[in-house]
């Protein structure tokens, strides 16, 4: 059994690794190093600062890398029950959403990381922030850990917990990788995922800070990839929103790897279909035939996100009356408010993203163990493996189902 095991990384995965370690009782010293000024400074900002630690409804359809199956053997070991019970016994309790989001009951992602870091303090986990580790080398014995200013710490087992360069400005690195590429592994593109879309902005340069509820709809050559629906904003580079975070990792791929060309399109009346809006717009016509075009969609839609879904359809000028329509316009307006597609020209990038699409291979890890397949002892989990997850809770469960299964299997391994 490993009398020494050292985490390289305290974000979600690591704090949980340590804490699950720890609990164990297997370990005769468990350091955890982070190499930015405290722990879990992502974590603060998951759930918009309330912590979406799981989903009740995940599943392998929820997970994206080149092998979305890898992840099987985690959850079915350390799958949602577990997950909440591991939680539980920290003094977490739970609010549960109807789409299936998991939440702490404070609502606060702060006190998801004080239980976390309180019970690695209480169980004589030894945390060392502003401490990175610059080079990890195999011994006969275990492993030999080389900190920035030259110090060297000696670990039977070595969990690499770095995550991704997502969000660098709140720890966000590509160091884990780096460390592992030094011992053969290999890593894939590394993309944003869970990220702000740019797209054409000409048709919505007046929109930039509207919001809408609707459904936004992927779409790879015209062909529908993927549908999600939610509150969805304009920004003064395309769009935002939950429903276009849900979309971005499958966009991402399609940009960077494929080369496509992806496109958005917006369904601004999801509770109408096509013919239901048809009708009602030819009654608004009839109701009030002398309105001006300018507010023939008051009431429905934002006056400005009206005026200027108007303009894209074709249909000038807006000082014209409602019953200078024509069939042919009214057929036009009725195509762009239940679909509305604008082309996606990029992401706003990893400095902005939530998560890392890509990683390091999985295909080098052992799925039942997270065990390295090239270095004896040295383990892997979390974000810095090539699995990423939907937004919702979902690259959250990957880090703790991942973490105590490596954790699991050291203590098997003896």
């Amino acid at each position: 059994m490993p009398h020494t095991l050292a985490i390289v990384g305290g974000g979600a995965s690591g704090l949980c690794a340590a804490v699950f370690a720890a609990q164990s009782g297997g370990f005769s010293e468990i350091i955890l190093l982070e190499r930015g000024p405290r722990v879990g400074r992502k974590l603060l900002a998951t759930g918009n600062g309330r912590c979406n630690l799981t989903n009740r409804h995940f599943s392998r359809g929820n997970y994206h890398g080149a092998d979305p199956a890898f992840t099987e053997p985690a959850f079915s070991a350390f799958g949602l029950e577990e997950t909440l019970a591991f939680f539980e016994s920290l003094g977490i309790l739970f609010h549960v959403e109807p789409d299936g989001r998991v939440y702490p009951r404070s609502l606060q992602a702060a006190s998801v990381l004080d239980a976390l870091r309180l019970e690695a303090d209480r169980l004589g986990v030894t945390t060392r922030c502003g401490c990175e580790v610059t080079a990890l080398r195999r011994r006969r014995d275990g492993f030999s850990l080389s900190l920035a200013g030259g110090e060297e710490i000696a670990a039977d087992a070595v969990l690499i917990a770095a995550g991704g360069p997502a969000s660098p400005k709140l720890g966000g690195t590509d160091a884990g990788s780096r460390l592992l590429a030094a011992l053969g592994h290999k890593t894939g593109t590394l993309l944003p995922s869970i990220v702000q879309l740019k797209t054409d902005t000409a048709p919505i340069k007046p929109l930039a800070g509207i919001k809408f509820e609707g459904t936004a709809t992927l779409l790879d050559g015209g062909r529908p990839l993927r549908s999600e629906a939610g509150e969805i904003l304009f920004t003064e580079y395309g769009l935002s929103g939950p429903p276009i975070l849900q979309l971005s990792c499958t966009a991402t791929h399609l940009l960077e790897e494929r080369g496509s060309r992806p496109e958005i399109a917006l369904d601004l009346f999801p509770e109408y279909d096509r013919k239901a809006l048809s009708s009602l717009l030819y009654r608004r016509v009839y109701a009030r035939p002398e309105a001006e075009l300018s507010h023939f969609l008051l009431g429905l839609v934002h006056r400005r996100l009206g005026e200027t879904a108007i303009k894209a359809a074709g249909i000038a000028p807006l000082s014209r009356r409602a019953d200078s329509l024509s069939r042919q316009e009214l057929a036009a307006l009725t195509a762009l408010l239940k679909g509305w597609t604008l082309a996606v020209t990029g992401t706003t990038g990893l400095a902005n993203a939530q998560a890392t699409a890509g990683g390091v291979l999985t295909k080098d890890f052992d799925p039942e163990t997270l065990e390295s397949r090239l270095v004896p002892g040295l383990y892997a989990c979390g974000e810095v493996l090539d699995i990423d997850g939907d937004c919702g809770g979902f690259n959250l469960q990957w880090a703790w189902s991942s973490a105590m299964l490596a954790v699991s299997a050291m203590l098997e391994r003896g």
